[in-house]
């Protein structure tokens, strides 16, 4: 301030100067001219009048001088803030002429300041075709009204380039306050726009497939109903929640990388024409399910054609590294607001519908209230099961399996069981065991199961009784990679010997993934642990898969056991599946036995263990006799640790 300061003051005086000297050469001449060649006589009293005209002239130049000053001042404190901003500052004229445009228009338009102030309203010019109408807008109620506003727009620059700007705009008010122009300086926020988009996309798009994530459809379908309530009449939508069959298989075969390229190309032919064609959002809700969200016909015929036509789209094969992978979709449909009012209780319902489908083998299936009681009782049974596990109730039942030549008990599978304290009747393992695996609640259970067991293995090593142990593992957990290391580690931290631990694992399992399965197997046997294949010949397994697997043990499942006296086919099935067996070096167990009629036979069909309520049902360890069981080293059937 100080420079301006004096500055200031030496233009004063330089301009008292001047004006005097201008005022006293415009009159003086004049007086001279006058007393001398006109009336001929020359006093110096004739100069009082002059002079005093001569000083009023000055006065008025100073102050006309000291204004023009000010205002030289001003415009040069101006351009001095504004020519070195990187902002591009303008000011206009209402008819669009410019007066004044900052030397930053060049860095942020590619134009010049002379382009500017030769064309009137240029501005105009270069905004972006998709933003005209916004920018006319604001131009008009800036002219009219004066109201400062602060938008953001894109703009073309000369080089073609596309910009955002940050557009801070107001009116220049004349002295009695009409709008006389317009300023305006503006910001080039591209990189925080681009920023804001990265974001945006991060927070409601799915970073695989580039598609609408869970929050985007909830928001999705939260703003098409409110418009529904503000609309006259119901504007039905369907929401259809969509599962990849057979995409584990894939994942658990192949690896995640080849899994997540796939789901990259199933978006991308989502994304093909399909959901503008059908007025559809699809979104990935997580793993392997979408959420689609359809406006328009939504009736069953409208809907049928609509999955149709989703599944031709997945019908050809996907090719990835070589690999060529088919997939097919099961869907779960909701309609609003039939069957729900909020997008939560229409994503639940749809996705109870498609359960109910994938379970049914069906494409489509449409929701009904009965599968939202069904949904409601595994709700239930879910919390009940937790609550259970944290307090203890699921306890390992023993039941002995029996060599069938001697009637020794050379083993026990571990069954969980359901203890209520009040004694009422608690779930069956046919209930809770499915819900736990659709839970995740498996994984707790198991730890458990096997934590009970392992240590009720190591009381009975300590008083002499030697025995293995059947683990029956679940297909979500035998699919898991970390499966082999939990479980080996699980024992070992436990002390109990892998050697003495047999897992039973069923055809369905094994089927998932034949190449890994048998890595797994291997990795479990190496470690000492020995396999038996369960239920056998209820699955759709071929024999030859017997030749792959390297087992040590086949378990008859109880279906051609408990007729096995009555029907000829069973008789025949379960000779078959005997011999077999021994002819691979397997040992044979067969389940469910229940008569002594049925032991007979199958002891005389050369079975070697058997198991059943003829020898027992699962108790609970203190009521097992030690006395019974038999065994030793030579002993080749686990008594097991099942949950089932």
């Amino acid at each position: 301030m100080a420079i301006f300061n004096t500055i200031e003051n030496k233009d004063k005086w330089m301009i008292y100067i001047k004006s005097i000297i201008l005022g006293a050469a415009f009159i003086m001449p004049f007086a001279y001219i006058q007393f001398t060649q006109i009336q001929a006589e020359m006093r110096l009293s004739y100069f009082v009048m002059p002079t005093l005209a001569t000083l009023f002239v000055a006065i008025l130049l100073i102050k006309v001088n000291l204004l023009q000053a000010k205002v030289m001042k001003e415009r040069s404190l101006f351009k001095a803030a504004v020519d070195f901003s990187l902002e591009f500052t303008y000011i206009r004229t209402l008819e669009g002429e410019y007066e004044y445009v900052s030397r930053a228009v060049m860095d942020v338009t590619g134009y010049t300041q002379k382009e500017f102030y030769d064309n009137p309203n240029f501005m105009d010019r270069i905004i972006h075709p998709d933003d005209k109408a916004y920018w006319y807008g604001h131009v008009h109620n800036v002219n009219h009204h004066g109201e400062p506003e602060n938008i953001e727009f894109r703009i073309v620059t000369k080089t073609g380039e596309v910009r955002w700007i940050q557009h801070l705009c107001g009116a220049v008010h004349g002295a009695s306050g009409e709008i006389i122009g317009i300023r305006s300086t503006n910001i080039d926020v591209t990189e925080r726009r681009l920023t804001d988009d990265k974001l945006k996309k991060m927070g409601f798009y799915d970073p695989l497939t580039n598609l609408p994530n869970r929050r985007y459809i909830s928001d999705h379908m939260a703003e098409l109903i409110l418009q529904d309530q503000l609309a006259e009449e119901h504007q039905e939508f369907a929401v259809m929640f969509l599962d990849l069959n057979r995409f584990k298989y894939v994942n658990d075969a192949h690896g995640h990388t080849i899994g997540d390229e796939l789901l990259r190309q199933v978006a991308e032919r989502f994304q093909s024409g399909w959901a503008q064609k059908y007025k559809s959002v699809i979104s990935r809700f997580g793993g392997d399910e979408f959420v689609i969200v359809k406006q328009g016909g939504v009736t069953p015929t409208d809907i049928q054609n609509c999955v149709n036509n989703l599944n031709q789209l997945l019908e050809e094969a996907f090719v990835i590294q070589g690999h060529s992978l088919s997939i097919g979709t099961s869907v779960g449909v909701a309609v609003y607001p039939r069957d729900g009012m909020t997008s939560e209780t229409l994503i639940k319902n749809a996705d109870a519908a498609m359960f109910r489908a994938k379970n049914e083998g069906l494409s489509m299936k449409f929701f009904s209230h009965e599968m939202a009681e069904h949904a409601s009782n595994m709700v239930g049974l879910q919390s009940q099961l937790k609550n259970a596990l944290q307090d203890g109730l699921i306890q390992p039942h023993y039941q002995p399996l029996v060599d069938m030549k001697t009637g020794q008990t050379i083993g026990v599978e571990v069954l969980a069981r359901w203890i209520t304290q009040d004694g009422s009747q608690a779930p069956s393992p046919a209930v809770f065991i499915p819900v736990s695996e659709e839970t995740g609640l498996i994984w707790s259970l198991s730890e458990m199961m096997i934590s009970q067991a392992g240590r009720q293995i190591i009381k009975w090593q300590e008083q002499g009784v030697k025995m293995k142990y059947s683990i029956n593992v679940s297909a979500r957990q035998f699919a898991d990679d970390n499966f082999c290391h939990q479980a080996i580690n699980q024992f070992k931290r436990l002390g109990v010997d892998p050697e003495s631990v047999q897992i039973e694992l069923t055809e369905t399992i094994l089927l998932n993934n034949i190449e890994r399965s048998i890595e797994k197997i291997q990795h479990l046997k190496a470690e000492g642990f020995s396999i038996a294949l369960d239920d056998f010949g209820t699955g759709f397994a071929s024999l030859h898969y017997l030749t792959l697997f390297p087992l040590d043990t086949l378990k008859v499942d109880r279906a051609f056991v408990v007729n096995i006296l009555e029907d000829k086919r069973q008789y025949a099935i379960a000779k078959s599946i005997i011999n077999l067996a021994h002819d691979l070096d397997l040992v044979v167990v067969a389940e469910g036995i229940e008569t002594e009629e049925q032991r007979k036979l199958l002891a005389d069909l050369g079975c070697d263990i058997g198991q059943g309520y003829l020898f027992s049902r699962p108790v609970a360890p203190e009521n097992i006799s030690l006395s019974h069981i038999g065994g030793g080293g030579d002993s080749f059937i686990p008594q097991g640790t099942r949950i089932q």
